[in-house]
């Protein structure tokens, strides 16, 4: 890649995403109160509303965990697909548990803010996934009370995600126009936060700690094309400082990546704009490593892989081409104020995203 400097900075949200049918792009510094991206009119077309819901893509999703243990909690609607689901790994045993139920688009209603609104799905045999992002009290709550089987054990509890003193990154991207100036795009709200609470897994008792527990969060609208694609690696930790640390690097369908992008690290709450990145699978290594770079050399992470995961669908009106292990990361990240922080050892999770639907 040639040099590319870092174009973005952070400007005060808008109070609606839409206005008059035009989508505002940006990075922002706080929560934005009516993502009502369902207005836009992101096709060459005109088309209803009913048929831009069909084609906006919605979820909440919250990593968290600690040294020992890691969860990553979903509620996806692809609208042809809807999924709920719970990843938990155990770092020290390698072991990774996965609670998955496929739902119909309707079962899943997402929200259009995070100052105080719900998200949540209950089974008919009674599992339950329940968040309630609640930023104007200062926290983000996740339930979960999943009965076991065959495929996973029973996963109950609730954690408490604190936000109020950390910076969040909210993004606008633009992603290519049908025509015309672009109104297409994706918005994700994005954040880094201390964390306490309890799940139980296995029988087993998990209690995370704001000094060590880190939740990071992914509330996210997009008209995407036909064929999503992206490349991300996400994780965190505490440094050698005690400092918590997360970082978010995605590689997407951003029109303008200098301008526009969603990568970013966050020490002890404050965000750091990062610039674009790109990464590169090396099969080759056992275990096999993913690099990421960018052309300033503020970004110079790999993530190892210690447990794989797959995805296969090849349905009529969908494609699910997806990967998505878990491991560990080391190497810099470069700060805005120029320091170096180090992230040995951090856990790290990953997708190769490929969905057509």
């Amino acid at each position: 890649m040639s040099p590319m400097p870092i174009e973005r900075s952070l400007q005060p949200p808008p109070a609606r995403i839409v206005e008059d049918g035009a989508t505002q792009f940006g990075t922002f510094d706080a929560p934005i109160p009516a993502v009502n991206l369902i207005d836009a009119q992101p096709f060459a077309l005109p088309l209803p509303r009913g048929l831009r819901w069909a084609r906006l893509k919605e979820w909440q999703a919250f990593q968290f965990g600690d040294e020992r243990v890691f969860f990553n909690v979903a509620l996806f609607n692809a609208k042809t697909l809807a999924l709920a689901q719970v990843k938990a790994y155990d770092r020290r045993a390698k072991r990774k548990h996965l609670f998955e139920r496929k739902l119909a688009p309707w079962a899943l209603r997402a929200p259009t803010q995070v100052l105080d609104s719900r998200m949540a799905w209950t089974g008919r045999d009674g599992a339950t996934i329940r968040f309630h992002t609640h930023m104007d009290a200062g926290r983000i709550e996740v339930e979960l009370d999943l009965p076991g089987s065959r495929d996973c054990p029973p996963i109950e509890g609730a954690v408490t995600a604190w936000t109020a003193d950390a910076e969040p990154q909210v993004v606008s991207i633009p992603f290519a126009p049908s025509t015309g100036a672009p109104t297409r795009g994706m918005v994700s709200h994005k954040g880094c936060f201390g964390l306490s609470g309890a799940i139980e897994l296995d029988g087993e008792r998990f209690e995370f700690t704001r000094e060590r527990a880190f939740l990071l969060m992914d509330d996210h609208k997009g008209y995407y094309p036909y064929v999503m694609r992206w490349d991300w690696v996400t994780g965190g930790g505490v440094d050698e400082r005690g400092r918590k640390i997360g970082f978010n690097l995605t590689r997407n369908a951003s029109l303008d990546p200098a301008r526009y992008n969603e990568n970013c690290v966050w020490v002890d709450g404050k965000l750091h704009l990062l610039p674009p990145i790109e990464l590169q699978r090396m099969a080759e290594r056992s275990p096999e490593v993913w690099t990421v770079r960018d052309a300033e050399g503020k970004v110079a992470v790999d993530f190892e892989i210690e447990l794989d995961g797959y995805v296969r669908v090849n349905a009529l009106i969908a494609e699910s081409r997806y990967r998505g292990p878990f491991g560990s990361v080391r190497g810099t990240l470069e700060l805005s104020d120029g320091e170096q922080i180090r992230v040995d050892g951090m856990f790290g999770m990953a997708e190769d995203f490929h969905l057509r639907c």
